[in-house]
């Protein structure tokens, strides 16, 4: 039986942005009704991880930083905070044409609900919500934690690591990613992740190093029968591009082109050198100049393969919940940084609001308002990723072709995608006779 108290001593597993969102969104919410609540983030790596490149902040994901305090951090730290986005330019590489664009502003030129788009390395982003955890009283965060097990034991969760140590919680949060040790050595062995047969090439170039014109404002998507490559300024000043090309690689190749630690000079040589060759045979005829230029530098490129986590599978167990990728890892989109936003918010305000009720009430509340979101997300995404596999001629020419068709179809889909706010999503009341709803959400959801 569970215990009827809320949770006093919380782990999360996983110091990304899932982790990290949910430590600080749980800190606001639990806080004016817990006292001595404790949430403690065990991360594996020795250090947070500078990986992954630069992300996409969509206007929604905007709206969630700014609701934890992470928006203001980012825009402290100036130019680094980020490049503006008004919009996706798409372009095709065959003609160096516009063919539409996805916009994060209105036909005012406004964002939605006052945000727009934003372009930030994940490390920059990273350190914003560390500098909030290094401040929050009750989350501590420790690394060099690599979780190789757990258990449930007398209404308490055990987590175990690879050092031999133990951490005991009242409730653990899985959000260690798409490789999730908490979903496969715990809640569900058998849902290991997957690759998609997509794969990311990118790298860092300062933009003082294109002498052609700089076809994008702020960010374009450039699409070809042979991948798309993002072009985007990843900071303020616009003197840093990031570009990341979205290529089918086969699973077998994918070991020939991983640099990976302790690898001798020779090997990340002849590494970097072919990743070199792979983005000029595909992208070196392309009528875009600066984009000529990008793949005929010397900039060293990462392969970073694409993995998903079947939908279907399960989410928590008494004591333990999957949250972002851990649970429902899909090929990325816009929204990737925004889901995983989504469900720290709203997993922590389901929990203040039903603090007195089993966790098992909790769980499946969650799992009523987000399961159907997030099969929706997946097959879609799933559709969008299927047009960056390499085609032919003719096909190439028909996906050019349909992108301004499908831009126009789907316009007040996105327009609505962006009006999201997690804090306004209507949380169910536990029972009839109690309305337990955090200080928190009811002084956000009735400001004027």
């Amino acid at each position: 039986m569970d215990s009827m108290h809320p949770p006093h001593d919380i782990i999360i597993v996983g110091a990304g942005i899932a982790g990290i969102a949910c430590a600080l969104a749980l800190s606001q919410e639990l806080s004016p009704f817990v006292p001595g609540l404790k949430i403690t983030i065990y991360e594996r790596h020795d250090i947070l991880s500078t990986s992954g490149g630069a992300i996409n902040l969509t206007p929604v994901a905007q709206r969630h930083l700014a609701q934890l305090g992470v928006l203001e951090e980012l825009d402290r730290m100036g130019p680094e905070g980020g490049a503006e986005v008004d919009a996706v330019g798409l372009y095709s590489m065959r003609s160096g044409r516009s063919v539409g664009s996805i916009d994060f502003v209105d036909h005012r030129g406004n964002g939605y609900g006052g945000f727009k788009g934003r372009r930030v390395m994940r490390i920059v982003l990273s350190m914003a919500m560390m500098s909030l955890v290094e401040r929050a009283s009750n989350i501590d965060l420790v690394f060099g934690k690599k979780v190789v097990g757990g258990e449930e034991l007398n209404n308490r969760a055990v987590v175990q690591f690879q050092d031999g140590s133990k951490a005991i919680g009242d409730l653990v949060i899985g959000c260690d990613g798409v490789h999730s040790a908490v979903r496969t050595q715990w809640i569900d062995p058998e849902c290991p992740s997957q690759y998609t047969g997509i794969s990311f090439l990118q790298a860092t170039i300062p933009s003082d190093t294109i002498s052609s014109r700089i076809h994008f404002k702020s960010s374009a998507l450039n699409i070809s029968r042979h991948g798309s490559m993002l072009t985007s300024y990843c900071d303020r000043d616009h003197e840093q591009i990031f570009a990341a090309a979205i290529v089918q690689f086969s699973q077998e190749d994918l070991c020939y082109y991983r640099l990976e630690p302790g690898q001798d000079w020779s090997t990340q040589n002849r590494i970097k050198c072919a990743l070199r060759r792979e983005m000029q045979d595909r992208f070196s005829k392309t009528a875009i100049p600066c984009i000529r230029e990008m793949v005929d530098s010397k900039a060293d490129w990462m392969l970073y393969p694409v993995y998903q986590v079947q939908p279907g599978g399960r989410w928590c167990g008494n004591r333990v919940i999957l949250l972002g990728d851990a649970a429902h890892a899909m090929p990325p989109r816009d929204e990737s940084a925004a889901y995983a936003l989504d469900d720290a918010i709203l997993f922590a305000r389901i929990l203040a609001r039903f603090r007195s009720e089993p966790l098992s009430e909790v769980f499946d509340a969650y799992e009523r308002l987000r399961r159907d979101t997030i099969n929706r997300a997946f097959k879609e995404s799933r559709r969008m990723w299927e047009r960056n596999r390499d085609m032919g001629l003719l096909e190439g020419r028909l996906k050019e072709w349909m992108m301004p068709f499908y831009l126009r179809s789907h316009r007040d889909e996105r327009e609505a995608a962006w009006e999201f706010d997690a804090t306004k999503i209507t949380i169910p009341t536990p029972a009839p006779s109690e309305d337990l709803v955090s200080l928190h959400s009811f002084l956000k959801e009735h400001a004027p």
